[in-house]
Order: structure tokens, then sequence, then C-alpha cells
């Protein structure tokens, strides 16, 4: 299965070890990656805020340049895959935004998340497992990006999507129940209104600590960032103490088909692995 591949800016800076565990799995469940040769930024949130049309030429440019290529994009950054298909969407609805762009043929966009769960699915992934995580209790968080407003496609559920779950079977581990998994993390409240974006989180890391997981599992790089990265700073906004690993999905499997803890880049979060680690028999990441 071979796809062009776009990082995006946050996998090659704060969420290197997304990118590093992506490109460990990859080859492990038969998926060849081609990275877009001058990727641009999508402009997250932010270039649309500012100006729609900066926004739309940004992610059109990418679309553009890999439109001749005959090859389907794979984002793993669920504001990439948003702004993208958001261009996308525009094209069907505004007759002739794809000359003025120059979009004759635009390739097809999907997230990560489409492309293991759907694409590859659970009993193809089943069948690559070396090392099933047996006992372990995942918690699985899609955030409010990739399953709104463009539901993969239209191949998943708005108010309850699945490929989560299914994934955390695949590897062998138990998928916690969690109404909160769609819920936004606040990220993009982050440098605009701090307290209230670490709130958010703290809500969302109160109530999943309810079911005692053993992690929480993402796929987006902002999730992330404020589940993991910002725990510290949630806890002592509400002052709880959280204290739960958070991994994306790539490492979760990537340990269940017998890669190491440091060649997934377990080493690289914030909240320790150490608990989860043990009790696989793992050792340190």
């Amino acid at each position: 299965m071979r796809y062009l591949y776009y990082p995006g800016c946050s996998l090659k800076g704060t969420a290197r070890d997304y990118e590093e565990s992506l490109l460990a799995v990859a080859p492990a469940l038969g998926m060849e990656l081609q990275e877009v040769e001058g990727w641009r930024c999508c402009g997250a949130s932010a270039a649309r805020a500012k100006d729609r049309k900066w926004a739309v030429s940004l992610s059109a440019a990418t679309l553009a340049r890999t439109q001749d290529l005959g090859m389907e994009i794979l984002m793993p950054c669920s504001s990439c895959y948003a702004n993208h298909l958001r261009v996308l969407t525009d094209l069907e609805k505004e007759g002739g935004l794809g000359a003025r762009l120059g979009l004759a043929r635009p390739p097809r966009v999907k997230h990560l998340l489409e492309v293991l769960a759907l694409d590859l699915g659970e009993e193809a992934i089943k069948e690559r497992v070396v090392r099933p995580l047996e006992g372990l209790r995942v918690l699985p968080y899609y955030g409010c990006l990739v399953a709104r407003p463009f539901p993969m496609g239209g191949k998943e559920s708005l108010e309850n999507p699945y490929s989560l779950e299914k994934l955390i079977r695949a590897s062998g581990a138990s998928p916690l129940s969690y109404p909160e998994k769609l819920d936004c993390c606040g990220g993009p409240l982050l440098f605009s209104r701090e307290r209230v974006a670490l709130r958010l989180a703290a809500g969302i890391l109160r109530e999943a600590k309810r079911p005692s997981p053993d992690c929480i599992l993402v796929v987006c790089p902002l999730c992330h960032l404020m589940l993991d990265a910002k725990q510290r700073a949630a806890s002592r906004e509400s002052k709880e103490d959280f204290r739960i690993p958070v991994l994306y999905v790539t490492q979760l499997l990537g340990l269940a088909l017998g890669l190491s803890p440091r060649k997934l880049s377990l080493h690289r979060l914030i909240t320790s692995p150490a608990p989860l680690l043990a009790k696989l028999a793992l050792g340190r990441a």
C-alpha cells in the first residue's frame, strides 16, 4: 500500500515522536510512504481566522503539487487533514474555484486513522501482531477534528466513532468506554486564553482518569500537546493529580508489532510511560 505522506509542521517539530513512530510502524504494516516534495504549512486554524483566501491557497498549493501523481495523501495531523479536506469540499461547492486554484484533478486526502482502520483494517493488523498487549486498558480520544466536520469521508460516525477502538482491539489491548472522546482538548485556545485551554484539558483528563486507564490514545498532535506536555499545567490549574501516559496510535500499534519503546520514541513523552511499560514487561523507554 503506497501513499503520499504529508507530515505537516507539527510532526517535524513538537510531534517528532508521532512521525518517528509512524515511519517505524509503516513498513511493519506493509505501508510505503513517500513524503510530499515541497509541502507547505496548512495554516492550521490561525490562517483561516486571518484570511480565508490565504488559508485556502496554502492547502491548495500542496494539493495542486500532488494532483498528477495519482496517489492518495496520508495526513497524520487532524488539523492538516481538516484544512485540506475543507478545500476539497469548497471545490465541490464553488464552481470555477478548482480552475482558479489550478486544481483540475485534486487528490484524495485521508487521515492516518482512516488508513489504519479502514484501508488496512482490524483483522489485517491483528495478523501482524507479535506481542499482543493483553491486559492493557486503553482510553480512546479522538478530539474534535478527525470525526467532525468531515467524518473520514463519510465512513465514520459523527457522534460515536469507533475506529480507534478497533485498532486498540487489534493490538490485543482493551478499549475503555469514554463519552468525552470527541470533546475539544482546548489546544486552539492555548496562546490566546491559556487558562481556559488548561481547564478544558483538565476536564478531559479528569473524566479519563475515572476508569483507571493505562494510557490515553490520540491521533492528533495538538491533542497530544495538551494532554501530555501540558498535563502538569492542567493539574496545577485544576489542583488535581492526573499522571496518565498519552500515546499516539502509532506507538501503541508499534509495541504490539514488536518494536522497541525507543524505536517508537516513547522516551519523548513528558508524562512517563514507565507504569505502562512495566505492565508489559518492556523495561524503560
